[in-house]
């Protein structure tokens, strides 16, 4: 199939050409999605589960984001607290203690909320290169858990239902997107 008659299919099926432009830069690194370079596999091939009603959304997104500067954690970037919609402002999530918590991609590109570590003492930074894991996390593991992960969470995709655990301030990252573009936040669980 030509180029032209591919972009044309893609068109007709609703799927925007700034989309697939979006999609071929993040395939060619240098801030893109590097799937293969963490062992990340795809845990969503097919719709996502929906959300349980009662269950707290974590949302991700890096396109049209913008970061915060957290007087306590520094800049975060990607991840905000969502009541089912996009928030184009990053933000340090807030969590209610051991209830469900369902991390939902807002992006048209695949990411991952990852454990990174626990910030709650004074002077707990992020780390400098992304140390989580990108394998997805068995359904209702708490999300501070080591090597917690949504797994990869394609464009639109929500993950399995997790439990938000004790009290704490969490580190997270993105597998695809920490390094490359400083995609973390800090999720406090009170």
């Amino acid at each position: 199939m030509t180029l032209l008659k591919t972009l044309t299919s893609l068109r007709i099926t609703g799927i925007s050409l700034a989309t697939v432009a979006a999609l071929a830069t993040a395939g060619c690194g240098g801030g893109g999605y590097g799937g293969s370079s963490y062992g990340i596999n795809n845990p969503n091939p097919s719709p996502a589960p929906s959300i349980a009603p009662g269950s707290q959304i974590v949302g991700l997104a890096l396109s049209g984001e913008s970061a915060t500067a957290d007087p306590t954690y520094g800049t975060v970037l990607g991840y905000f607290n969502s009541n089912g919609t996009i928030d184009t402002t990053s933000g340090v999530v807030a969590l209610i203690t051991a209830m469900p918590a369902v991390f939902r991609n807002f992006d048209g590109i695949p990411h991952t909320a990852s454990f990174l570590g626990d910030a709650t003492s004074n002077g707990a930074s992020f780390p400098l290169h992304f140390n989580g894991s990108g394998a997805a996390s068995p359904s209702n593991t708490v999300i501070s858990t080591a090597n917690f992960s949504s797994g990869t969470l394609n464009a639109g995709a929500s993950s399995l239902q997790y439990n938000s655990g004790p009290p704490g301030f969490y580190m997270f990252g993105c597998a695809f997107h920490y390094d490359s573009n400083g995609m973390r936040t800090v999720v406090i669980v009170q």
